[in-house]
């Protein structure tokens, strides 16, 4: 339901914003994940960065003079490593999950220059869902189990929230490049009874625009 009230948003303001400049583009890029991973009421648990990549398209629609309203929708692939050390009882050492997701960050643009290129800066709030994901489990007698990721109401969580802040810069041939971090705005696991998954991320990407409308 947020996922889709979230993309209801994402075209209504392609819709709102149809009679204003435009420019789109493509992008992607490659980065890092990592995650602050908690028990309810024990102790934090070791989490290592992993690394995917990020690719789609881009608006950047006009509000004023150097400010844009600059909504995307991406693939992103993220994935990292948790050492849970049996600290869950339950025989597991580490578990590595790779997560497939539809993601679109909704971003208010700032640009230095009146004309477009120059440094500029990115902030505001992204939505993704899950499309798949799997977990490959490490045990104590180090045998290792893959298995897909389960999504429900005690389970992995299909949707995730977060704040996205980025910098960058647009070159005079329309490429521009960025590079932004992502600050997970909850936990990608459902049971609260389990432990805390917060995902962040650091992204570099390179895009082009192509014209404006």
């Amino acid at each position: 339901m947020k996922f889709n009230l979230s993309v209801c948003s994402f075209f209504l303001f392609i819709t709102i914003c149809s009679h204003a400049q435009v420019s789109y583009g493509i992008l992607g890029g490659i980065q890092q994940i990592n995650a602050h991973v908690k028990i309810p009421d024990g102790p934090a648990i070791g989490a290592t960065s992993g690394y995917g990549f990020h690719a789609g398209g881009m608006l950047k629609v006009g509000f004023d003079k150097n400010v844009f309203f600059s909504p995307q929708i991406l693939y992103s692939l993220k994935g990292f490593t948790i050492h849970y050390n049996d600290m869950l009882q339950d025989s597991v050492t580490a578990s590595k999950l790779q997560l497939h997701y539809i993601e679109i960050p909704l971003l208010l643009q700032f640009d230095t220059r009146s004309d477009g290129k120059g440094f500029f800066f990115l902030l505001g709030p992204s939505a993704s869902v899950a499309i798949t994901g799997k977990e490959s489990r490490t045990f104590l007698d180090n045998s290792e189990k893959e298995r897909p990721m389960r999504f429900a109401n005690t389970a992995y969580g299909r949707f995730e929230m977060n704040l996205v802040a980025k910098a960058g810069y647009c070159f005079k041939s329309n490429i521009m490049i960025t590079g932004g971090y992502s600050y997970g705005l909850g936990s990608i696991i459902n049971d609260d009874y389990f432990a805390r998954i917060v995902p962040r991320m650091i992204t570099l990407s390179a895009g082009y625009f192509f014209r404006k409308k």
